[in-house]
């Protein structure tokens, strides 16, 4: 059965990594459709896909006429490791918002995590644990910052702008992702505490 467009397309986009613009040597590889031999100085890319396959097609993720070829000898070492071993998936982080506890807000401060894929700045940033922090996908970019959570209303809004501005230099986008403000608490039973209480009974 021919491989069509929308196989290609679905080989392209859901892959771990990719590693894109080689060049065939002579007689490397086959065409897996017709069998025939693929000239030589062909340009191709290698797609590891999410189920753990290692696929070759002619050009570059734009091209719009991408073919599957094979190898025609040796595999290369990740095939080979392949062969030799059922490949384990890589743990992935997964979202985790911050939930500050009481001695956190008595401490004013907590450690943030955040991560986002490695090879596409266009993909989403999220929150994560500290655990996923520490166990790290080498798929993924990450961060990790001091987040004022509790003070008066101006310091914490100075502090916590100025780190949103740093990381935004590196992670484009993470400004949509937090506030300055965001988990702050005042102190008890300032003016702002009594402030914000009640702002929260009006809403109520």
């Amino acid at each position: 059965m021919a491989t069509d467009k929308k196989q290609i397309q679905n080989i392209k986009t859901n892959i771990e990594r990719t590693v894109q613009g080689l060049t065939t040597a002579q007689r490397e590889f086959t065409y897996k459709e017709s069998g025939g031999f693929v000239r030589n100085n062909m340009t191709y890319s290698i797609y590891y896909t999410l189920s753990k396959d290692e696929v070759y097609l002619t050009g570059i993720s734009d091209t719009t006429n991408s073919q599957i070829i094979e190898k025609v000898n040796d595999k290369t070492m990740f095939g080979r490791y392949k062969d030799l071993k059922s490949l384990l998936r890589t743990p992935y982080p997964k979202t985790t918002p911050s939930k500050p506890s009481d001695s956190d807000y008595r401490i004013g401060e907590i450690r943030r995590y955040f991560t986002q894929v490695a090879n596409d700045k266009s993909k989403p940033i999220f929150e994560i644990s500290a655990k996923d922090f520490g166990n790290q996908n080498s798929l993924y970019r990450y961060t990790d910052f001091q987040w004022r959570i509790s003070g008066t209303k101006r310091e914490v809004t100075r502090d916590n702008q100025r780190t949103i501005n740093v990381l935004e230099r590196e992670y484009n986008g993470i400004s949509k992702k937090l506030s300055a403000l965001q988990l702050w608490k005042p102190i008890k039973d300032t003016a702002e505490d009594v402030q914000k209480k009640l702002l929260l009974l009006k809403i109520d």
